[in-house]
């Protein structure tokens, strides 16, 4: 029995690890090749040209009391649907994509609360992608990827 679930988990890992190579040559064909059509332009036209599944959004969060968060920069991290249920599973490493802003932007703390635009349970969705699409990119660049 040990030696059919050991066959099964390998095969498994395989598996996955040919799909995060796969989403890996497409960061770097599809989106890190083409930086020069998503800087200086708004995040956006990234967001509508991504074939992978934004899951979710986050920011390095500065904990502090202040009312007004500020950053210039957006981690997405990606998945295509099909990956998602098993990487989650086996705890593996996510492609994340960092997007840099050229300006700094101030977001409201209130911004973050539950049920509120940035509620970071809610995952990625129209409104996020309507606050964030806006602002102008400066640069763009994986992370958890080789």
């Amino acid at each position: 029995m040990k030696v059919i679930f050991f066959i099964l988990l390998l095969a498994a890992s395989n598996s996955l690890w040919c799909q995060t190579i796969d989403t890996t040559k497409y960061l770097n064909d599809s989106i890190l090749s083409k930086k020069q059509l998503y800087v200086n332009k708004p995040a956006d036209s990234l967001f509508k040209h991504l074939k992978l599944t934004i899951w979710s959004d986050g920011n390095p969060l500065c904990l502090g009391y202040t009312d007004t968060f500020y950053t210039k920069e957006l981690y997405l991290w990606l998945y295509p649907s099909d990956e998602f249920a098993e990487k989650m599973y086996y705890h593996l490493i996510h492609p994340l994509l960092v997007v840099t802003f050229k300006d700094t932007i101030a977001i409201p703390r209130s911004y973050f609360n539950k049920g509120e635009i940035l509620d970071y349970y809610e995952g990625w969705n129209k409104y996020k992608r309507n606050f964030w699409g806006k602002f102008i990119v400066a640069d763009i660049r994986p992370s958890g990827i080789k």
